[in-house]
């Protein structure tokens, strides 16, 4: 519920990408921390991977991925992103060679995101339905 996974309460669960292509899944919230990861398959093989965590702890709230194991790469919120109506958050990093920003939303079937340039440029649309 909301009252238990805290604001970002539509992030919390098992998702898939209609095709089973994407795979993500987030716990609630403990202690302030969310913690991910997210499977990417082709041809039935395991061709990506990432861990994360989001920190509410701290404000603004911070978004940190670990792809394929590399070292970590930490995104602050941009708090002014989330004010459209639909729960939202958004994570920047202008330092970050791709993506630079990350936004998931409540979407009509489940969850979505994208990921793009600070300006929006080179976008890539993620959804997902309930495990």
């Amino acid at each position: 519920s909301a009252e238990t996974d805290g604001r970002l309460f539509y992030m919390v669960g098992c998702w898939r990408s209609a095709d089973g292509v994407n795979q993500e899944n987030w716990a609630s919230p403990i202690g302030g921390l969310m913690f991910g990861h997210a499977q990417t398959f082709q041809n039935g093989q395991l061709s990506f991977f990432e861990q994360s965590r989001i920190d509410l702890r701290t404000q603004p709230a911070t978004f940190t991925v670990s792809p394929n194991g590399a070292r970590p790469v930490t995104f602050v919120e941009d708090p002014e992103a989330a004010a459209s109506g639909t729960p939202s958050v958004t994570f920047q990093n202008a330092e970050n060679d791709f993506p630079q920003k990350i936004t998931y939303r409540q979407g009509k079937k489940g969850l979505e995101a994208t990921i793009s340039l600070l300006d929006g440029s080179r976008a890539v649309e993620y959804a997902w339905e309930r495990c």
